[in-house]
């Protein structure tokens, strides 16, 4: 399986450029950043767009995102470093470490129920409209206000995330170490610069590169253009920059920026015989089912410090991102260390979405891919090609085409597999409203080349020529 990913994502690179360009466009997202690995690997790694609508500053894959939520990762992966080392315990009371707590009812909650957002806490507190700017994050002292509040539920009575459950977190760490957050998450990161061959670009707050030293550009967040959200209202459509804040005391929870490249490493470190972080024993604890989550039609699980899901048959663990200006989402599997970041400066991006489509679309070719040959079907026949009903992209692999679409957010959910039979191009046999069975015409120019595809009898184009066809088709004496 790990084989087949190296040897097939190089020839679904185009598409993934073409796909996720187009993706930015429709979503109007300034910048997208997207990473693809295989462990220590890294196989795609791109940039769209801008990092600033204000400046018009290029979008490079060294900019760092606010990975917000994907900080949770990370501090339950220092707090179970904490753990293996023997100086605190799952079962330890919020009290015991931050005494300030203990007449609150939080102080009772286990170590283990803020992990797994079972200690009933509220998400962000009464007073939390710092998350649109209105108000500074909470210092130490507000965060330990705000967890005095009763709690919405009693523990381990439902799943509840919880941004103040994970801020706790972080001075349950303080308290353990005896050092501050960023110097505890500091050391917990420093493998990573030992098993990257890329840059490592990560970390809380202004301690962006972890204490290695990089600098960091940041990608400026973005909201949602007024045009967009008022009804016929007109105007300019770009996406106006939300200005950075400090996360404050809520740095455990949310306070992370990085890059894709490093987004996915870290995911991926978390795979079974990396040896990195945390024995196997512990990563295997924290990536078990401990609550399930079944809202809006799909079902999603949480360990301790990561969501779980499915994709297609793939297990994988991870974690999503909201904060103003940054949609992002990490996705891993921890059987093959297989991982994917996609990283968006827009309130509002499709991450989740993207990311799902990448791990969907790359599992169809490894199913789809003859493995006894690295001989592509019809290379010739790869690229894009459009028609006045919309367009077409050929993904050549070994043994077979993949005809997929790049307005699609799930394109594999939609793609015709063709098969060579006897020369010609068909489609495989299957119960559809399109061409299902049929064979497509590759027209060719003197080399071989093709320069047109004609599927279920309609003629699709290169794009430049496309463009000089089309004014005779809209003309009102055409056909």
């Amino acid at each position: 399986m790990t084989a087949d990913l190296v040897r097939l994502v190089p020839h679904l690179t185009a598409f993934l450029d073409e796909w996720i360009e187009r993706q930015r466009v429709i979503h109007a997202v300034p910048g997208i950043q997207v990473a693809v690995r295989v462990g220590t690997d890294l196989l795609y790694s791109r940039a769209f767009g801008l990092a600033d609508t204000s400046t018009g500053e290029g979008l490079g894959t060294e900019h760092v995102f606010r990975i917000a939520s994907h900080s949770k990762t990370f501090t339950a992966t220092a707090v179970m470093q904490q753990v293996e080392a023997g100086r605190l315990r799952l079962d330890d009371t919020v009290a015991q470490h931050v005494p300030e707590l203990a007449d609150a009812p939080i102080g009772s909650s286990s170590i283990r129920e803020l992990l797994g957002h079972q200690s009933g806490a509220e998400r962000d507190g009464r007073a939390a409209d710092f998350w649109q700017r209105e108000a500074p994050f909470v210092d130490r002292d507000g965060l330990i206000a705000q967890l005095r509040h009763d709690r919405v539920f009693p523990a381990n009575t439902h799943f509840h995330y919880s941004n103040l459950a994970y801020s706790l977190l972080g001075l349950v760490l303080e308290a353990v170490t005896g050092t501050s957050y960023a110097t505890v998450i500091r050391d917990t990161l420093r493998p990573m610069s030992e098993a990257m061959s890329e840059q490592v670009r990560i970390g809380p707050e202004l301690d962006v590169d972890g204490g290695f030293g990089l600098p960091a550009r940041r990608a400026s967040g973005h909201g949602i253009p007024r045009a967009e959200r008022m009804t016929g209202a007109d105007g300019d459509r770009t996406a106006p920059v939300i200005p950075p804040v400090d996360t404050g005391a809520e740095s455990a929870a949310t306070g992370f920026w990085a890059n894709a490249e490093t987004a996915s490493a870290w995911a991926a470190a978390h795979a079974f015989g990396t040896g990195l972080f945390l024995a196997d024993d512990t990563k295997r604890l924290m990536q078990r089912d401990e609550s399930k989550i079944s809202t809006g039609g799909t079902t999603r699980w949480y360990g301790l410090g990561w969501i779980i899901r499915k994709v297609g048959d793939r297990r994988v663990i991870g974690h999503s991102g909201g904060f103003p200006g940054h949609i992002t989402q990490s996705w891993a599997d921890p059987k093959t260390g297989f991982a994917v970041s996609v990283l968006t400066n827009r309130i509002d991006g499709p991450a989740s979405a993207l990311a799902a489509g990448i791990i969907s679309l790359i599992d169809l070719a490894v199913e789809e891919a003859d493995e006894k040959t690295d001989e592509l079907l019809e290379p010739g026949a790869a690229g894009r090609y459009l028609s006045l009903w919309g367009d077409v992209n050929l993904v050549s692999l070994p043994g077979v085409v993949l005809q997929l679409s790049d307005t699609a957010l799930d394109p594999a959910a939609g793609a015709v597999v063709m098969h060579d039979d006897h020369g010609a191009l068909r489609a495989e046999a299957e119960d559809g409203f399109g061409d299902a069975g049929e064979v497509a015409d590759l027209r060719r120019d003197g080399s071989s080349t093709v320069t047109a595809v004609t599927i279920t009898g309609v003629t699709h184009y290169r794009p430049d020529v496309y463009l000089d066809r089309e004014a005779a088709m809209l003309a009102p004496d055409a056909g």
